[in-house]
C-alpha cells in the first residue's frame, strides 16, 4: 500500500492538520498561495477543529456531535489533499522547496510528493434488495459491466443518503465509507421501511483521492 502523508489516527491528524493550516496561513503569500485559497482551507480546519473540541468533551459529546466531526474531518482531509495538489506539489508550485514540504508534514521522495493520480474511470452504482430492509450495492465496471475494479482503482467509496430527495451532486451525500470489495450490504431498520435511500459510488486510490463519482441511484427501504 502506498505510504500516505496524512495520518489515518485522530490524534495524529489533528497534531499533523493543525501544523499543516497554520504553516500554510502564515507563508501564503511567500508559497504564491491565493488568499481564497488559503481562507478555504483555514475555515474548513476551524470549522472542524471547534465541532471536534465539542466532540472530545463529555458535557457536550453527542452522537449527532460525533457525526458532524466526522464529517467535518473528512471535508477538512479533502481540503488539504486538494491544497497540497493545487498549490504545493513541485509540478504545481517551484515557490515550495522540498525542505518547506518536509516542515508541513508531506511525505517525499526524491524531492517530490508521493502521489498516484485520482481514478478516471466512473463505476456504474447497482442497487438490489436482498432481503427485508437490505440492499446490496454494487460498482460494475462501465467498460465490461463487471463486479471489478479497472487497474487505476484501489478500491472504491460508497455514499448514500437515508430519507428526503437526492441531491444535486452525488458528492453532496451525507454519508460514505470506503471499501476495498465493489459490493457492499446496507442494513435498515424496521422504522426505515419504505423511506426513500440514495446511493453513489466511485473509484479511489489509495491516497484517499476519489475519482468521478456514478449516477445516483434512489429507492426505498424493502
Amino acid at each position: 500500500m502506498a505510504h500516505d502523508y496524512i495520518p489515518a489516527k485522530l490524534a495524529e491528524y489533528r497534531s499533523f492538520s493543525d501544523h499543516f493550516v497554520s504553516l500554510v496561513v502564515q507563508n501564503a503569500d511567500l508559497w504564491g498561495i491565493p488568499e481564497p485559497a488559503a481562507t478555504r482551507l483555514s475555515s474548513g480546519h476551524t470549522a472542524w477543529t471547534a465541532v471536534q473540541d465539542e466532540a472530545d468533551n463529555p458535557e457536550t459529546r453527542t452522537s449527532l456531535v460525533v457525526k458532524k466531526a466526522r464529517r467535518l474531518r473528512g471535508e477538512d482531509r479533502a481540503n488539504i489533499r486538494w491544497m497540497v495538489k493545487t498549490y504545493i506539489n513541485p509540478n504545481a508550485n517551484g515557490a515550495i522547496s522540498p525542505e518547506n514540504r518536509l516542515d508541513l508534514g508531506l511525505w517525499t521522495k526524491d524531492g517530490t510528493i508521493s502521489h498516484h493520480p485520482a481514478p478516471e474511470s466512473r463505476p456504474d452504482t447497482d442497487v438490489v434488495p436482498t432481503g427485508k430492509y437490505q440492499h446490496t450495492v454494487t460498482a460494475l465496471d462501465s467498460a465490461t459491466r463487471k463486479k471489478e475494479k479497472p487497474a487505476d482503482a484501489y478500491g472504491l467509496r460508497f455514499a448514500w443518503q437515508l430519507g428526503g430527495e437526492a441531491p444535486a451532486s452525488p458528492a453532496k451525500l451525507p454519508n460514505s465509507k470506503f471499501s476495498r470489495r465493489v459490493q457492499m450490504k446496507f442494513s435498515w431498520d424496521p422504522s426505515d421501511h419504505s423511506k426513500p435511500v440514495h446511493y453513489a459510488t466511485a473509484y479511489e486510490n489509495s491516497k484517499g483521492d476519489v475519482g468521478p463519482w456514478s449516477a445516483i441511484v434512489s429507492t426505498v427501504v424493502p
